[in-house]
């Protein structure tokens, strides 16, 4: 096809102020090494937050899948996760408690599904080991069972992936890995992202004002 019917992909203009706002922010994780630091270099907001909530859910990620129907089930039967609103194309998903909210929804005629790597869901839980033995118990498939994010640490971290392909991070700490030679450490799996990085501090953060951005 010609390039001239091509759609062209839409685009989406970044206002320099915000770079120069979250460079400067940036700089503040590079240089603080301390609490203290923190104290001394981190700064208010520009602007105060500005919405206010109603009665209802606060926030909601939502994603597009192909295969609607194994979606919804994994979530709803196999982790036993509440609906808070459901009909033939939408479900929106929350905790007992309702701490958190996400929705998936089938894509429509000439959609696209989600990239399979755009988002992850994460949760931070406790008895993180006991968790995992009960998901694989019930067929999930485990990409890494829970296992040290480092070698002195007892954060664990496990993952597996949605029938979609969307990845969850468990994260949680067990206390009968609080030492680094326990010998009931479940077997490691190598943990692709990086869970810090040492960075060179710059000598500097500056601020800006508004005139000057």
């Amino acid at each position: 096809m010609l390039e001239i019917f091509k759609k062209p992909e839409t685009t989406y203009p970044i206002n320099p102020r915000y770079r120069a706002y979250g460079k400067a922010r940036i700089d503040i994780a590079k240089r603080a090494e301390t609490r203290d630091d923190w104290d001394q270099l981190w700064k208010k907001p520009t602007h105060p937050f500005p919405f206010s909530w109603g009665s209802s859910w606060k926030q909601c990620i939502e994603y597009k899948v192909a295969d609607f129907p194994a979606e919804v089930g994994f979530f709803i039967d196999i982790l036993g996760f509440p609906v808070n609103a459901f009909d033939p194309d939408y479900a929106m998903f929350t905790s007992p408690s309702g701490d958190f909210f996400f929705s998936v929804v089938p894509t429509r005629e000439g959609e696209t599904p989600t990239p399979k790597g755009a988002i992850r869901l994460q949760f931070m839980v406790q008895n993180i080991v006991d968790t995992a033995v009960e998901l694989e118990r019930r067929g999930v498939k485990f990409d890494q069972m829970p296992a040290r994010v480092a070698d002195n640490s007892a954060f664990l971290i496990g993952t597996f992936h949605t029938p979609h392909g969307i990845r969850i991070d468990l994260w949680g700490f067990d206390s009968r890995f609080d030492r680094p030679d326990s010998d009931q450490l479940p077997e490691h799996h190598e943990h692709q992202g990086n869970i810090s990085r040492d960075q060179e501090p710059s000598n500097e953060v500056e601020y800006l004002s508004d005139d000057e951005l």
